[in-house]
């Protein structure tokens, strides 16, 4: 069985699907943080999502996630 596509999804699902997948990989979550981050508004909704994914040493499974904020837009 091969490993799951994670990349877009939002990190808690991505675990469950990887939880569920029967890997026997442990997940190790890196954080980016773009310089856009630091601007985020209070009062949205911010999800983290994987934004890369690979397969490093000792059976682990590296998830690199950002956040990204969920507004609706004023038209």
């Amino acid at each position: 069985m091969g490993v799951p596509d994670l990349v877009g999804l939002n990190l808690q699902d991505a675990l469950q699907i990887l939880e569920e997948s029967g890997l026997c990989a442990t997940p190790r979550i890196v954080r980016y943080f773009p310089p856009a981050s630091k601007g985020l508004e209070q009062g949205c909704n911010v999800e983290e999502r994987v934004i890369r994914q690979r397969i490093v040493e000792n059976g682990q499974i590296e998830l690199v996630v950002s956040s990204f904020k969920d507004c609706p837009r004023d038209f």
